[in-house]
């Protein structure tokens, strides 16, 4: 499901590549379908990072709308953080063989489930169909990458040991 994300600058919009052809000169050319469909969230990570986004406190010289910002600052902390164009590719893929809507597919992408509490809810008229749940969240278990995890203070109440053993 490899999307080809880019952007169109005279009309500030997000489009699509939708085939490339080499003209004479050697110049690949991306033939563009705009607003072609939705992004996962690690493409829009992607664009957002393109466009100068990122966590540095330089940032506000960048040519980015605070919303973006606020957008950028969200995406960061979710699983998008931590994939790949490759995984993402690969899970998209992979989910089309259990027989998943595009945006059921997305939402997988996006969301992550690690849990069948958290798949219901992203797949439609489940009773109805015949899906291998297990089967998918097994597929993300494997293909995508661990969810990004925040680092935890020690906590104060832990016991340290001394150099000679001994429990403080």
């Amino acid at each position: 499901m490899d999307f080809g994300l880019q952007r169109d600058s005279e009309m500030n919009r997000l489009s699509f590549c939708i085939g490339f052809s080499q003209s004479k000169f050697g110049v690949v050319i991306c033939r563009m379908k705009a607003n072609a469909g939705a992004l996962t969230n690690f493409e829009l990570l992607d664009f957002l990072n393109s466009r100068g986004a990122s966590k540095d406190t330089t940032r506000v010289i960048a040519p980015i709308a605070r919303s973006e910002y606020k957008v950028y600052d969200y995406l960061v902390e979710t699983a998008a953080s931590t994939q790949t164009r490759e995984s993402v590719n690969k899970s998209a893929d992979k989910c089309k063989d259990f027989k998943l809507a595009k945006a059921e597919i997305l939402n997988i992408i996006n969301l992550w489930p690690s849990s069948i509490v958290e798949l219901l809810p992203i797949i439609e008229n489940l009773d109805d169909r015949e899906i291998d749940t297990d089967g998918i969240l097994e597929l993300v278990k494997d293909l995508l990458p661990p969810l990004p995890t925040a680092e935890s203070p020690k906590d104060n109440d832990e016991e340290e040991e001394t150099e000679n053993g001994e429990q403080s």
